[in-house]
């Protein structure tokens, strides 16, 4: 059985699953097969802006479940945060948004396109944390030891 817990591994899975050869990666994302590889192999993390092209690239294929995995990797490989979902949850961070906690209890129960809109919803949000936390960690590099 193939792990896939790493950014890389998974984006590989996706890949071949979709029949999406890297050079084709490469060539949507205007950069070279050698960073692609790099990627793929977790030697490099992409980017956010890298990230939103591989997602924008992937698009028409990808599940939201599979958008929404992708979108953990990298957060796991840019903050070591596991499970974002659960630490939004325990911040209060969705909880406070809309009612937003009620749609995430029943979450089975909803229907695909709610569903959708749930996943869509807690990735931005997912989205919004990593950018926070890139911050922070770019004010703490910068700031003299």
């Amino acid at each position: 059985m193939e792990h896939n817990h790493h950014f890389g591994d998974y984006l590989r899975t996706l890949l071949q699953k979709y029949s999406i050869k890297k050079s084709e990666l490469a060539s949507a994302l205007s950069v070279s097969r050698q960073y692609v590889s790099s990627i793929i192999t977790n030697r490099k993390t992409p980017s956010r802006d890298c990230f939103d092209a591989i997602l924008f690239f992937l698009n028409k294929h990808l599940t939201p479940l599979e958008e929404q995995s992708l979108a953990n990797k990298l957060i796991f490989a840019k903050t070591g945060i596991r499970n974002p979902l659960k630490q939004l949850i325990k911040t209060g961070a969705i909880a406070n948004c809309l009612g937003e906690q009620i749609l995430l209890e029943d979450f089975r129960k909803l229907d695909s396109v709610a569903q959708i809109a749930v996943i869509r919803f807690v990735r931005q949000k997912e989205i919004e944390m990593l950018d926070r936390i890139l911050k922070n960690a770019e004010i703490t590099e910068q700031q003299p030891k």
